[in-house]
């Protein structure tokens, strides 16, 4: 597994109203934190669109409520449809939302699985401890609906803000098990993964949102993420592709 990337994910709420580039032309982007080393490694090559904006990372839920404040964005992807929804209902972008990146969940674990889960019922032992994603954030939302479908009551010891704040609990041995994305769990170390069945399993899917008008930065950048050097990088980094 790589090591662990301990970032700093707080959505950063930029000075200025509308959305639109920086007042140094440079496009913004505002990205759920699961997107995190994709987006950041494609920043760092040059000879991608990426090299040229200013990234922020959050849960897709705070991201979307700095929107709505009127933070300058030119494109927001989000973990789940309901945040574009959202923005689209208040009017913040006509264009047409695009799913660029799929991904899946699993149920991360302390290494080498001490005690011993296997499938999702596991979570609802009494001597399991289990981090969620908070209410409101796409993981979150995500990990109820699968165990509400799947008719298991699980009740967390804490509720973080995101996949990496899950990982954090179940790295440091503070809960034995969390519901994270497959992706942010490939990333950790002294964490191992247990797979989640098909018929258990639910569809994970960024959303990108022009909100530019269809005619800047925005559109070119997720035009980038749909090509073939944009799912190519997406893939590396585990990430389904649409």
């Amino acid at each position: 597994m790589r090591p662990f990337a301990w970032v700093l994910l707080t959505g950063v709420v930029l000075a200025g109203c509308g959305a639109g580039s920086q007042s140094d032309g440079q496009p913004v982007v505002f990205a759920a934190s699961s997107l995190v080393d994709v987006l950041s490694e494609l920043s760092a090559d040059e000879g991608t669109p990426f090299s040229s904006v200013t990234l922020s990372f959050a849960s897709s839920a705070s991201l979307a409520a700095q929107i709505v404040d009127d933070a300058p964005v030119d494109m927001f992807i989000s973990a789940d449809q309901a945040q574009i929804e959202r923005l689209r209902r208040a009017g913040f972008s006509d264009t047409q939302p695009q799913v660029v990146a799929r991904n899946s969940l699993v149920i991360a674990v302390e290494a080498r699985n001490p005690l011993g889960l296997a499938e999702l019922r596991d979570l609802s032992r009494r001597d399991v401890l289990v981090a969620l994603a908070a209410p409101g954030v796409p993981l979150g939302e995500y990990s109820r609906g699968m165990l509400r479908a799947a008719n298991i009551e699980v009740t967390p010891v804490t509720f973080e803000a995101d996949a990496r704040g899950v990982l954090a609990k179940v790295a440091l041995g503070e809960v034995d098990a969390g519901i994270v994305y497959a992706t942010d769990a490939a990333s950790a170390t002294n964490v191992d993964s247990v797979v989640i069945p098909e018929a258990e399993a639910v569809n994970v899917e960024y959303v990108a949102l022009d909100l530019t008008g269809g005619s800047g930065a925005g559109q070119d950048l997720i035009e980038f993420l749909t090509s073939d050097a944009g799912r190519s990088s997406l893939a590396n980094r585990g990430f389904l592709l649409p």
